[in-house]
């Protein structure tokens, strides 16, 4: 579950062909709470899985996990494990 997101700006200065230029980034930071051990991490907005609405943090097993939820949500929707439809 993502809890909040903070813009981060870094600053640095380069060199191009003999001229120092500042340049500036900005970086998106979520800050997530896991759903296996309700731990809370963060991650960048690079690292963040979009398309999935679960988030499992580094110390956990997210297969497992995804494998837990995937057998749940067949069994509320009675769907057999032989079926081929895609959760």
């Amino acid at each position: 579950m993502i809890i909040d997101s903070v813009q981060v700006v870094t600053r640095y200065r380069r060199t191009r062909n003999g001229v120092q230029e500042h340049c500036r980034t900005t970086q998106t930071v979520y800050k997530i709470r896991c759903d296996v051990c309700e731990s809370e991490f963060t991650r960048t907005s690079k690292e963040l899985n979009r398309r999935s609405s679960a988030h499992c943090c580094s110390s956990c097993d997210s297969k497992r996990f995804a494998q837990k939820q995937s057998a749940t949500l067949r069994q509320y929707n009675k769907w057999d494990a032989s079926s081929s439809k895609t959760i």
